[in-house]
């Protein structure tokens, strides 16, 4: 008996494509866990820059990763990450600032 709910071949297509919807893009803050679904790698971001994240394991260990469009995984979800956008820093606000 064949399921209607999958095709042929179930493995087939490409898994980083939604069937509907985009895919979310997510800001690479420090402690957001996400893995690298080509290496495996699995960890918390420490750091973000222009040229990619860089991804720390439980065990201490850093890999840089480049920023692509759905290149990572968050909670078994193909995500992009960007980089954050920069807040204004407490008490920086016009405000409070005297005229």
């Amino acid at each position: 008996m064949r399921s209607k709910d999958y095709g042929d071949d179930v493995l087939a297509g490409d898994w980083r494509r939604p069937r509907k919807g985009m895919i979310p893009e997510i800001e690479a803050e420090d402690g957001l866990v996400a893995e690298d679904p080509d290496s495996g790698f699995c960890g918390a971001v420490v750091g973000c820059d222009k040229f990619g994240v860089t991804l720390e394991d439980r065990f201490g260990k850093r890999r840089v990763f480049p920023l692509t469009k759905a290149g990572f995984l968050i909670d078994g979800k193909p995500v992009t990450l960007v980089r954050p956008t920069a807040s204004p820093a407490p008490g920086t606000g016009t405000a409070g600032r005297p005229r």
